[in-house]
């Protein structure tokens, strides 16, 4: 899947997930994980970054030209190897589920699904299917 119109950025990841920013360069970012590794990541262009650890002033492997899910599945596995899972879920899904919704209402269907989904079921396709069901209501009562 290609992210186009409102991307996940490595800014928004770091903030949702409450990692240390060290240093903020704009385009470079020195971050610690939680398990106190320190991680270099440089934004190349769209959809293209390197990204380094340096802990104890120690370079790393480094990757080059990948794009932010392999960034994600990389930080994941820096912090806790391959134990730690997540699924990235886009504008485009929830279009896919209805596109008549502009871009703006699907951010808020996953936004809302973000903040209100039972952990015990998590955000699938039919969790989905019942923000975008809440938005539309919200939108005909005319609260949106």
């Amino acid at each position: 899947m290609q992210l186009n119109s409102n991307p996940l950025t490595i800014d928004a990841y770091l903030n949702h997930y409450g990692y240390a920013v060290i240093r903020d360069e704009g385009e470079n970012k020195l971050f610690q994980l939680k398990n106190l590794k320190l991680v270099q990541i440089e934004s190349i262009e769209d959809d293209s970054y390197t990204i380094q650890e340096v802990t104890q002033g120690k370079a790393g492997e480094r990757w080059e030209d990948i794009s932010i899910e392999i960034v994600i599945e990389h930080i994941q596995m820096l912090e806790g190897g391959n134990d730690t899972f997540a699924k990235i879920w886009h504008v485009d899904d929830v279009l896919s589920i209805n596109s008549d919704l502009s871009r703006d209402r699907a951010r808020l269907v996953l936004t809302m699904a973000m903040d209100n989904h039972d952990a015990n079921i998590g955000i699938n396709w039919e969790v989905l299917r019942e923000y975008i069901s809440q938005v539309l209501e919200m939108e005909a009562a005319g609260i949106i």
